[in-house]
């Protein structure tokens, strides 16, 4: 862990020897570091549950059963293991990885006398694959010196969770031994570990908020579904950014052809149990299997803690009526969509490598026509020998809206119709005529942590690295409407002079109102753009994507 100790002090240099904190949870006492160039407590690498290694593998969290003395938690655990993540990325990997991270402005909770503080609890996406906690673009420290700096301070939690075949693998077996969507279990349990043990920390069990990005705004979407809705008091307040789910949650097929492949692959596929077969399997042997194999993991419905369709249950209501804020990106799909796409065949056969029929691709293609103006990056156009094919905004387009806007506009019809407060974005900067990608996935995440020194991102990658001054100026009123619905669920209390109020959604008329996050032209629009796609797509969430 010494290299990933070297980046976390490269961001936050001034740590102070002899003032360590300290908090004392139900297991034990915790030794954390005071930063004192950010004025900040840290408690990092700090277990909430039993490692989930030898007969834990592949089983359901177990809460942490033993008791101890003084623990030190002043350096970020191993991550979980994931596929894909950049070799550059300084972060090693272990199946004993259930650990959260605690961020705290100074010597917060070291009085009884003090007041309990609001939480955030980050959780990260990856594709349920990949990414970490430690990862510097989530670095917490930058928001929570905002938060300071606004007079709303909180404190600010990240955790790491089961990811791919650790996580989420799926198959008869899994749903018969009850053990599926292991990853999103990792959370729940972090989140009841939070609701015990917050309070040593000088944080308020009861104003929670849980908030993720890509997979991690589909898992607390999940999240708020959980159980059919049932709300166990775990949090008050869900932020989504770019959120998704899976698909085609109640088909085994593909994931069950991962599972037997493994099985096999590693000598189980003769066992009477199978899963307790491959809880015996070297990890080395188990995971070098794994990296070998093609293929998606994600939720499924499991009868549990998924325990129909999120469409099913957003359409009954069965979702906790806590107030939620989510939104999109500009042009989300840029990073998905491959650039060779030119012709009605290409933008056909991207339809039904979803598994939609032929009537459900000749009506997306009508809604989606190949008509530049109506593509995505909505600036940029296409150009003879470019960079990307003639109907590649018109695919980034349908990606876009199959994959996210969609996923946002049910649920905050979702909310809007059961009279749950839900505060709708579309996030858009910084803007180039001469760039393809556009305000693509992920590009919100610089400006909601306020990663002004690019912590984290590749060379040339940080989005607010030798930034424009309106860039800047998004970044502080992002990060400040994040903080403001952390704390007091309201976006609005950010005391930026001159902005909008963002409205509460409302789509009882048929569509309701986003705070357009733009450097130069923000403000509240109508949630209009593409509604007829997105519409069409939640009508056939069900039969046809299985979500």
């Amino acid at each position: 862990m010494a290299l990933l100790s070297k980046v976390l002090l490269a961001a936050l240099p001034s740590v102070v020897a002899g003032l360590s904190p300290t908090a004392t949870v139900k297991n034990g006492t915790y030794e954390g570091k005071y930063v004192a160039s950010y004025d900040q407590d840290l408690f990092l690498g700090i277990p909430f549950a039993q490692p989930p290694v030898g007969e834990l593998r592949f089983q359901n969290p177990q809460s942490l059963n033993s008791t101890f003395g003084t623990r030190n938690a002043t350096e970020y655990a191993d991550s979980c293991v994931g596929y894909g993540n950049s070799a550059a990325w300084p972060y090693t990997l272990s199946e004993d990885c259930l650990t959260l991270n605690i961020v705290r402005p100074a010597k917060s909770g070291q009085s009884k006398d003090d007041e309990l503080l609001p939480v955030g609890f980050f959780t990260h996406g990856g594709g349920w694959s990949m990414d970490y906690s430690a990862n510097g673009v989530y670095n917490l420290s930058f928001i929570v010196e905002e938060s300071v700096k606004m007079g709303k301070p909180f404190i600010a939690i990240s955790a790491d969770y089961r990811m791919s075949f650790w996580g989420f693998m799926a198959s008869q077996d899994i749903l018969d031994a009850g053990v599926a969507n292991l990853g999103l279990k990792d959370q729940r349990i972090a989140m009841q570990w939070i609701n015990e043990n917050i309070e040593a920390f000088g944080g308020d069990p009861a104003k929670v908020t849980i908030w993720g990005e890509s997979a991690g705004g589909g898992n607390v979407g999940y999240h708020a579904t959980a159980y059919g809705g049932r709300d166990d008091g775990l949090f008050r307040g869900i932020i989504a950014e770019s959120g998704a789910d899976g698909s085609h949650m109640k088909n085994l097929t593909e994931p069950q052809q991962i599972y037997d492949t493994i099985v096999s692959a590693v000598g189980c596929d003769g066992s009477s149990d199978k899963l307790a077969c491959l809880r015996t399997v070297p990890f080395d042997k188990l995971n070098a299997t794994i990296t070998q194999i093609t293929g998606s993991f994600y939720p499924i419905v499991d009868g549990d803690i998924i325990p129909d369709l999120p469409s099913v249950l957003l359409d009954a209501g069965e979702f906790t009526k806590t107030p939620i804020l989510l939104g999109t990106n500009a042009d989300e799909a840029t990073m998905f969509a491959g650039t060779g796409v030119n012709t009605d065949e290409d933008i056909a056969s991207l339809i039904q490598s979803s598994g939609l029929d032929a009537n459900t691709t000749e009506i997306l293609m009508a809604l989606y026509p190949d008509i530049d103006s109506l593509g995505l990056p909505a600036h940029y156009h296409v150009q003879p020998d470019g960079p990307v094919g003639k109907q590649f905004k018109r695919s980034v387009a349908l990606l876009t809206d199959q994959m996210f806007l969609s996923w946002r506009r049910l649920r905050t019809d979702a909310w809007s119709k059961y009279g749950a407060p839900v505060y709708s974005y579309l996030f858009e900067s910084p803007i180039s005529s001469t760039s393809y990608t556009g305000t693509s996935h992920f590009t919100e995440i610089g400006y909601v942590f306020y990663n002004r020194i690019g912590l984290g991102y590749a060379a040339g990658q940080s989005p607010l690295a030798n930034a424009t001054q309106d860039v800047l100026d998004l970044a502080k009123l992002t990060t400040r409407m994040w903080i403001s619905f952390i704390t007091d669920l309201d976006p609005n209390n950010h005391g930026v002079a001159g902005v909008d109020h963002w409205p509460v959604y409302n789509a009882t008329g048929g569509y309701g109102q986003n705070f357009y996050l733009h450097p130069t032209d923000g403000g509240v629009r109508p949630d209009t753009f593409r509604l007829a796609g997105t519409t069409f797509m939640n009508s056939i969430a069900k039969e046809q994507y299985g979500r």
